[in-house]
């Protein structure tokens, strides 16, 4: 019974899918029928009808015939090809032939698409054709006017177009044909090639009216504005000359006479109309002119420069050597009192050997200067390095004074250095007598020693004539690293030496109860009278830890709070 119900239910499902399945692809027949009587409906031969208002020969009539054959081709054809198409979709459909029905419907699909592509194509070119003859109709009439305002213009100003003006009468000629040209292909119907006639004299006018815009002024720089400026240059050079510039070195006539041909050159551009290239060598020849100007420009800020600027250098250099003989003063009685490192020494020599070549240099300048036969402008760069190099030498003048200076202080400075540390070798030796050791170990004794003769040693280099620095810095590093040493070392031997008899004095409780104690406690008083107080610490801790842990800390714990009382 219940596979009866399973075949009922799946044959129900197949006869729904079925149904809905053959639903679908009607609906999709019924969308592709309307497309096609759409495509039908599409106004092409409206649009057909209104290339017959133009002249219908030549290309128009070509263009005319090939799109009505293709329209007729698609109505009395490919359309109904489609038609028969969707009609075989429905047949195969009432056979149940799904998949061959899909198929089918997918070609057509995409006939119909390659229909509206080429219908659309068709209406495309005909508004094209129909634009461009409206378009062109109705520029030729703004670039007749164009044209008929360049000639007038070029008519009444025809002064100020110069050797251009016959090569302009030539292209606007030129241009003139274009409108027969255009004319001709209207009437014989050949409207897109009329078309690229109009966009080609437009051009062509764009560019004639761009060139008489410029032409003028480029012309009024060529024959008034620039050769003025030559002239001009040419009186200041010989002005300058005369007032006793040296201005060999910038070539000023062969580059005026330069410039002068580029003029011409210009000139001879603009004639054949190369307005480009010549506005771009005008660009040029106006920047090698102001480069011209600037040169004798700065010959002229470079005169008043060494004019102001040589007294004042003299007076530096004469600064200068007064303080380098001040120096010199000075270094002779530093050297009485202190030993200079050769380096230093050397340093100072070359201070005066440099200062002694700065003065020849700065004369040999004067001389020139004075001769009037060196441009301005090399004057000016070579007393500039020497304020450069003055200063530099300034520089290190400055800093073998500081370092004359510093000797004195660094002098005082150890002086000082060295009563801190006789300060802290008498602090240490305070500590060992105030904690009344019975003795003292060898070995602190020799550090002692060494401490207090490295403290003689840098009292004794502090005395020496001429004083080494130096070796006074040297010596007071090993008397620092000793003293250091030595009161640290002081520090812990006292705090042993309490710490072993305070840990004595509590282990001796533990006496008469342990032998042991007895005994290692003996061992530790022995150590310490015989001055090793470490080692006696450390017997007298392992003592009394081994009956009573912990006690050491006890010990230490009362020796604190008993020597910070004290103190």
């Amino acid at each position: 019974m219940e596979i009866v119900w399973i075949v009922l239910l799946l044959g129900a499902g197949a006869i729904i899918y079925n149904h809905m399945y053959r639903k679908r692809m009607y609906r999709e027949i019924d969308r592709l029928e309307e497309w096609k009587i759409e495509l039908m409906n599409r106004p092409v031969p409206d649009e057909l009808a209104k290339v017959k208002q133009l002249n219908m020969t030549g290309e128009t009539e070509q263009l005319f015939e090939r799109w009505r054959q293709q329209w007729d081709e698609i109505v009395a054809v490919k359309l109904p090809n489609v038609e028969e198409q969707l009609f075989d979709t429905e047949t195969l459909l009432e056979k149940y032939r799904y998949r061959q029905a899909r198929r089918l419907l997918g070609q057509t699909e995409d006939g119909l698409r390659r229909l509206e592509e080429e219908v659309h194509q068709i209406i495309h070119e005909v508004n094209e054709l129909i634009g461009s003859e409206e378009q062109s109709r109705a520029e030729i009439e703004e670039l007749r006017t164009a044209h008929r305002e360049a000639k007038k213009t070029l008519l009444a100003y025809r002064y100020t177009f110069g050797a251009a003006a016959e090569l302009l009468d030539v292209r606007l000629a030129e241009a003139e044909k274009h409108f027969q040209s255009f004319a001709e292909l209207t009437e014989a119907g050949n409207y897109l090639a009329a078309r690229d006639v109009v966009l080609a004299l437009r051009q062509e006018l764009d560019r004639l009216a761009a060139m008489m815009k410029d032409i003028p002024a480029l012309l009024g720089e060529c024959q008034t504005s620039l050769p003025a400026q030559l002239a001009e240059l040419a009186d200041g050079y010989r002005e300058m000359e005369q007032n006793g510039y040296i201005l060999d070195h910038l070539d000023v006539e062969r580059a005026i006479e330069e410039k002068q041909n580029k003029i011409q050159q210009c000139l001879a551009m603009i004639g054949e109309l190369r307005v480009e290239e010549a506005k771009q060598t005008l660009a040029e020849l106006k920047e090698e002119i102001d480069a011209l100007y600037d040169s004798l420009e700065q010959e002229v800020l470079a005169h008043q420069y060494v004019q102001k600027e040589m007294p004042r250098i003299g007076g530096m250099l004469e600064e200068l050597a007064a303080d380098a003989k001040e120096t010199q003063a000075e270094a002779l009685f530093v050297q009485q009192s202190y030993h200079l490192p050769p380096g230093d020494l050397e340093k100072y020599r070359s201070i005066e050997k440099q200062l002694h070549q700065l003065q020849k240099r700065f004369w040999l300048i004067h001389d020139r200067a004075a001769e009037a036969k060196t441009a301005y402008s090399l004057l000016k760069e070579e007393l500039e390095q020497l304020v450069g190099h003055i200063g530099m030498m300034k520089e290190e003048h400055e800093q073998f004074r500081v370092m004359l200076q510093t000797l004195r202080k660094d002098e005082l400075i150890a002086r000082e250095k060295l009563d801190h540390m006789r300060k802290t070798l008498s602090e240490a030796l305070r500590l060992v007598q105030k904690s009344r050791l019975p003795g003292l170990p060898e070995s602190y004794s020799h550090e002692l020693a060494e401490a207090k003769t490295s403290l003689q040693t840098v009292a004794a280099r502090l005395e020496e004539k001429p004083l080494d620095m130096p070796a006074v810095d040297e010596a007071l590093e090993e008397a620092k690293v000793s003293v250091e040493r030595l009161y640290e070392r002081t520090v812990e031997m006292v705090e042993q030496a309490a710490l072993a008899e305070r840990t004595i004095q509590y282990g001796n409780r533990y006496r008469r109860r342990y032998p042991a104690v007895h005994k290692g406690l003996e061992e530790a008083e022995f150590l310490f009278r015989h001055y090793d107080y470490e080692e006696a610490l450390r017997q007298a801790v392992a003592t009394i830890e081994s009956v009573e842990p912990g006690a050491f800390n006890r010990v230490q714990q009362l020796w604190r709070a008993d020597d910070g009382g004290e103190s």
